[in-house]
Order: C-alpha cells, then structure tokens, then sequence
C-alpha cells in the first residue's frame, strides 16, 4: 500500500473502520510514522466499549494529530 500511496503522491489519509482502538489505532500510527496527515471520521469508526472509543479519538488528535470529525465538521 506504501508504495501505491508514494507513486500517487498521496499524503493525506481518511480513515474509517471497526475496532477504533485496535486496527484503526495501529493504522493511523503507522501512517503518523510514515509521514501522513489523518483525518479520522467519528461517525465511521467503533470500538467494542464507549472508553475504548473515546481514548483512541483522543489518542488520535492529541498524539498524532489527526483531525477528528463529527458529520464533517472538526470535533473539539
């Protein structure tokens, strides 16, 4: 996916998915690590447990400065 990203010019993601502290969690940090910038749907994201859910989205803004939205607007 790397590869297929740099050969775009790609480096902004949008990410979206199930088990917000788990696989969306591990995705966003590797993609911090690569260099991306994130932005993170609230409203397309879930964790399994409401805190789980609500200390990856923090995790998210305040550790790798994601942008968090809710309904397309910044959440703060």
């Amino acid at each position: 996916l790397q590869l297929f990203l740099q050969e775009r010019g790609i480096r902004h993601l949008a990410l979206t998915g199930v088990c917000t502290d788990i696989c969306v969690l591990h995705t966003a940090v590797d993609a911090y690590n690569r260099g991306y910038q994130l932005t993170v749907y609230q409203d397309a994201v879930a964790a399994l447990t409401p805190t789980g859910q609500e200390w990856a989205l923090q995790h998210f803004q305040t550790v790798l400065g994601a942008e968090v939205l809710l309904g397309g607007e910044p959440n703060e």
